[in-house]
This record gives structure tokens, C-alpha cells and sequence, in this order.
């Protein structure tokens, strides 16, 4: 006898959401209905999600951060994350004002001083139950926070629409890095709510007096930017390339949309990626570590790149020591693009660096 359909069981999940007394219920329901995905084909995935939509949008906030975790389950299986992503984009910033605002309240009743640094999941812990007698809407938003979130990674991850459509809600990355400020670290979530895409780059090296025009997608930070560079940009000299050793392609696949290598392999970076105010009034590079400030850090995100002229300008030269990191993408299934779309010619180059070196310089950045 065979089992109930995807339709069938979503259904059944859209019961559980609207009648359900407790989490576990709602856990429930959800392992239910994540049992029929595997095997599930793209069409009935996407008539699943669209039997979603409606509750992505008018459940109450606890029942509905299942529901937007399920989504994501079944855009990692393939379904369309255009069906329920602007719903979810709505949805996260609901969440987040509401995360945000659960926070504020337990630092006021801990007392929590400006410089203080508490145990923040202890101080949570305390006054949570407080919290939902009293203003529950903002600790639902706090236990929705998680579901809400992988959910809408799971949507981000794979639509540059929907990521599009993210930044252009700024109040999205700042409601992001405000809970990022409370817990003294970078989230999943802030970082790919920080991706560009269809970013031009304007890439020089002053050394080999060479440079280039190209676009940039779904890049997550700065070691994989490297990698893209590398595999685009070294080649035969004789053709406009830069000179050095061409890494593996295979590696470079996994920087651009392949699976994870079956064994972890590193990579050895072939540069030093500065921002343009490093470039000295002769036109050439500091040497060793010198003006360390103006590095582009492969630790951070093409983002943080400085702008010169209303497009973000790399520049490469030698790196001062050997860096190496593990070949992975930080996003597994967000592909990252690197397109050049221009060699520059020599009188370009030359016009560019001069323009940079005689331009002020701003303030050097706080290390």
C-alpha cells in the first residue's frame, strides 16, 4: 500500500499548523511532510509550495517559521524559490524587528549596562517566560527566529531575484547585524544578506601594468573571490594574462558551482588583493606588510572592497607571506560567478592607475 502524496501530506502539515497546541506538535507534523520530500520531482515540489504560500504569509508567527523551514526544505530538494520567497522576505523582517525588540527587553530587565558582555542565552533563559506573559509577540518572534532564518537562507542561497530583492530593503542587513551585535559575531544570514551580484570590478595589477573589467555574482567572501581571480586571470603573459602557476581546475570548479571535493584540498593564494588608496604616488605597491590597513582580507567580503570612482577597484600584487585555506564555498549550493568581460588595454591601464595614485587619500582604516 502505498504512502499519502506530497500534496496530500502538506495537507495534512497545513492541519497540523492551523490546530496545533504545542511545538512539538508543529515538529511533528514538519518530519511528517520532510519524509515525502526525497524523490518528490520539481513539479509537485512547486505545487507544494504553492500550497504553502498562504500560511507563509497569515500564520501566526510560531507556526509560520515552520512553515518557511519546510519551504527551504523543499527548495534544497529542487522547488522554486521564487514561489514563497518574497513571502518569506516579509516574513524575516517581521521576525527580526521582533527579535530585536525581545532582546532590548531582556538587557532592561538584567540591567544589562552598555559595556557589559553578559551570557546572553543565560539572561534569555531567565527572563524568557516573563517576556511571553507579558509582550508575547516578541518572544514568539525570538523562538521563530531560527526556523525563519535557515528557511530563508535556504531561498537567498539560490535566487539572485530574491537577493536582489533583499538589498533593496536595507532594513533587512540592519536588523541582521543588530542581532549580530548582540552575539559578538557575523551570521549566516548577515553574510549572505551582504552577497552581490552583477558587481563590476575593476582589477589591476600595477606591477605587470595589466588590468581588467569583470562581473561578479553570488560571492560569498574574499577566499573565494581569490580563487576566481586566480582561475580567470592567470594565464600566458604573451596574452594579455598575469604571470604565475594556473591552479587546478578542479579546484576552482568548487569555487564556482561544483560539489565539495571527496577529500579536503587547500589552496595557495597567488596574491595580495589591496583596496585602491594602497597604491603610492609612483604607482606601485607597498612592499612585505607594510600599509596592511588597505588590504582587501580574504577573511572578509567583496562588498567591504572600496570604491573608486563609482565601481569597487582590486588591486594585486605580491603576497608578503604564503597564505592557505580550504577550498569550499561558504554557501554550498550559491554559485559564485566571476566573468571577465574586458582585457583592458595598456593606455587604460596606465590612465586608471595614474587617476588612483593622484587622488587624496582617505582616512586609514581602523585595524
Amino acid at each position: 500500500m502505498s504512502g499519502p502524496t506530497l500534496a496530500e501530506a502538506t495537507d495534512r502539515f497545513l492541519s497540523v499548523i492551523e490546530k496545533h497546541q504545542s511545538l512539538q506538535e508543529l515538529q511533528e507534523g514538519a518530519t511528517g511532510l520532510h519524509a515525502q520530500l526525497p524523490g518528490a520531482t520539481k513539479e509537485e515540489l512547486d505545487a507544494a509550495l504553492q500550497q504553502l504560500l498562504l500560511a507563509v504569509e497569515t500564520a501566526q508567527t510560531v507556526p509560520a517559521g515552520s512553515v518557511v523551514l519546510t519551504c527551504g526544505a523543499m527548495v534544497e530538494f529542487g522547488g522554486d524559490p521564487e514561489i514563497c520567497g518574497a513571502a518569506i522576505l516579509n516574513r524575516l523582517a517581521a521576525v527580526l524587528r521582533g527579535v530585536g525588540g525581545f532582546l532590548e527587553e531582556v538587557d532592561r530587565r538584567a540591567e544589562v549596562q552598555p559595556d557589559e558582555h553578559p551570557d546572553r542565552n543565560q539572561l534569555i533563559n531567565q527572563h524568557i517566560n516573563d517576556i511571553l506573559e507579558s509582550n508575547p509577540e516578541l518572544a514568539w518572534a525570538y523562538i521563530a527566529q531560527q526556523p525563519t532564518t535557515l528557511g530563508a537562507i535556504a531561498h537567498l542561497s539560490r535566487s539572485t531575484q530574491l537577493r536582489a530583492l533583499a538589498r533593496s530593503r536595507p532594513e533587512l542587513l540592519q536588523l541582521s547585524v543588530g542581532q549580530d551585535n548582540h552575539n559578538g559575531q557575523t551570521s549566516f544570514l548577515t553574510a549572505l544578506l551582504r552577497v552581490l551580484d552583477d558587481e563590476r570590478l575593476i582589477v589591476l595589477h600595477p606591477a605587470e601594468q595589466k588590468g581588467f573589467e569583470v562581473r561578479i555574482s553570488g560571492i560569498a567572501d574574499n577566499f573565494q573571490l581569490h580563487m576566481l581571480l586566480m582561475g580567470s586571470l592567470i594565464g600566458d603573459p604573451q596574452e594579455g594574462w598575469l604571470t604565475g602557476q594556473k591552479p587546478d581546475p578542479a579546484l576552482i570548479a568548487v569555487a564556482r558551482d561544483a560539489a565539495a571535493l571527496p577529500e579536503r584540498k587547500a589552496m595557495t593564494g597567488a596574491f595580495n588583493l589591496w583596496n585602491w588608496p594602497a597604491l603610492q604616488r609612483d604607482g606601485t605597491l607597498p612592499d612585505g606588510t607594510a600599509n596592511g590597513n588597505w588590504w582587501i582580507w580574504n577573511e572578509g567580503t567583496p562588498d567591504e572592497i572600496r570604491v573608486f570612482e563609482n565601481v569597487r577597484v582590486v588591486l594585486l600584487g605580491p603576497p608578503p607571506y604564503p597564505r592557505h585555506w580550504n577550498v569550499e564555498r561558504r554557501f554550498p549550493r550559491m554559485p559564485g560567478e566571476l566573468e571577465v568581460q574586458h582585457v583592458l588595454p595598456p593606455d587604460v591601464v596606465r590612465d586608471w592607475l595614474a587617476r588612483i595614485a593622484a587622488t587624496p587619500r582617505p582616512a586609514e582604516p581602523v585595524a
